[in-house]
């Protein structure tokens, strides 16, 4: 959440000539509605077993650069799904720099409680060994999108 993963998920994909999904954007558009509204309604549980439902249906896809919803790895069958669609990138950024672009965020149902800072604090300290598993890691720090996606074609 908040590392830029569809910026550079959408720069990544123009450079090597793939398509690009943002699934949370796909969702909002199967749904019908917004990822705040299906929280609000559905619970986390059903945005969740929608997150899973997105993987599933990309599996026979091909030349696709993916951006995923921060949360999506946290089921052990997602994980397996990401794995089989190709490389996982994880663009890690620190705590501080999250802390700064996420603290007043409006629109990010996690992210909607009294205390954001701590919360953000839990969830990447709950996240962060899974991100971990990715295949190729960029440390985002100090770099732009375009040297992001430079970095990551570089590593791939």
């Amino acid at each position: 959440m908040g590392a830029g993963k569809t910026t550079v998920g959408k720069k990544l994909s123009k450079r090597l000539g793939y398509f690009f999904i943002d699934t949370d954007r796909e969702i909002e558009k199967e749904q019908g509605c917004t990822i705040s509204e299906i929280f609000k309604y559905g619970g986390e549980i059903c945005f969740r077993d929608l997150e899973t439902n997105m993987l599933q249906q990309l599996q026979s896809k091909q030349n696709l650069v993916i951006a995923t919803g921060g949360g999506m790895v946290m089921r052990q069958e997602n994980r397996n799904l990401m794995q089989n669609l190709g490389t996982r990138v994880y663009l890690k950024v620190g705590l501080e720099e999250l802390i700064r672009r996420l603290k007043k965020d409006k629109k990010r149902p996690l992210l909607q409680e009294a205390r954001p800072i701590e919360r953000i604090t839990e969830m990447l300290e709950q996240r962060k060994s899974i991100y971990e598993e990715a295949e190729c890691i960029v440390d985002t720090t100090d770099l732009s999108p375009q040297q992001m996606v430079s970095e990551i074609i570089r590593k791939l």
